[in-house]
């Protein structure tokens, strides 16, 4: 909701009525002037835009006999296309489509409504929910039902803001599920964007291993005929491709043995140097190391037994790795 202020300026007191009608219409007038400055720099609402489209990037191993470790990126794009009246409230309708063009092959998701700081989602059931509310600040919570099997409330827990083309937009971090092991919810909130993972995510929540390649996070998004928001990671905003094993072997690391009582030894054929972090079930780092060469022994005599998640960075990539420590 905008608000426009009128300006006066201080005169002496003016007794004709004319002279009023004279210094309202100047008001007036300078008022109008102003508009199209005071609009520009405005969050724009991806809800409240018939033209708002998403594309959401997916991970995920594509592993077959031949090629064991391929693994692939597609590209699903979300979008508006017409509206309905219900009740006299217009609802626009939502549609998804692996077409980069939003032309063909559109799935019909459901219904959408922007109120304020609020988002509505009618689903393809008719079923109404609260998708998005904007105004949460920390410690609000909001029903995240995994799977649609493991409801759980989890609560704010970080509001700060990002800059998009020069406009701050009001950006929330929820806490992880109580169940984490070696996989993350990681979902974060952008106003009048919607979640890091897509625009219907928060009514279908999933979580994503922190072991293999798995991930879905919007790469672009497009509103008010502008593109407004692109992921640091992903250069193009359309990505559909199939990593070779060849690319994968560039990162190739070998942990054995596995499961271990005291001492991993790490090999891989061309990082001669990396960090490792240690993490365990819940999350929390045990363990840092910087290796210096292309073969290492780990001493991990004095982590109790356990199942561990072992980290490897280098300047360009990351490697998870789930270990077993033995009694």
């Amino acid at each position: 909701m905008i608000y426009i202020g009128c300006f006066y300026v201080s005169q002496k007191v003016k007794t004709r009525d004319t002279q009023k009608l004279k210094d309202m219409k100047t008001t007036i007038v300078f008022s109008i002037l102003m508009l199209p400055s005071i609009l520009l720099g405005q969050v724009i609402n991806h809800f409240d835009n018939l033209d708002s489209k998403w594309n959401v990037a997916k991970t995920y191993p594509a592993a077959n006999q031949q090629n064991p470790n391929f693994v692939a990126t597609t590209t699903t794009v979300y979008g508006f296309q017409g509206d309905t009246l219900i009740n006299s409230e217009q609802w626009f309708k939502l549609y998804s489509t692996n077409d980069s063009l939003f032309q063909s092959n559109l799935i019909y998701r459901g219904l959408i409504k922007a109120e304020n700081d609020k988002v509505f989602y009618l689903d393809t059931l008719n079923q109404l929910d609260t998708l998005y509310d904007f105004s949460l600040n920390v410690g609000d919570s909001v029903l995240f039902d995994l799977y649609g099997m493991y409801p759980e409330w989890l609560q704010v827990i970080n509001v700060d803001s990002i800059q998009i083309d020069g406009v701050y937009y009001r950006r929330l971090k929820f806490e992880e599920p109580t169940l984490q092991a070696f996989d993350e919810l990681n979902e974060i909130w952008i106003e009048s964007i919607g979640s890091i993972h897509g625009p219907l995510f928060p009514n279908f929540p999933e979580k994503f291993s922190q072991e293999i390649p798995d991930s879905m996070l919007v790469t672009c998004t497009f509103s008010n005929n502008q593109q407004v928001w692109q992921h640091q990671s992903y250069p193009n905003c359309y990505v559909n491709i199939v990593l070779s094993v060849n690319q994968l072997e560039l990162f190739d690391f070998k942990i054995y043995p596995n499961p271990f009582t005291d001492i991993i030894h790490i090999g891989n054929n061309r990082l001669q140097q990396f960090g490792l972090i240690v993490l365990n079930s819940l999350g929390q780092t045990v363990k840092r190391i910087q290796v210096n060469n292309n073969n290492q022994t780990i001493d991990l005599s004095d982590l109790n037994a356990g199942i561990y998640l072992l980290r490897i960075e280098s300047e360009d990539n990351i490697k998870k790795i789930k270990i077993i420590k033995k009694h």
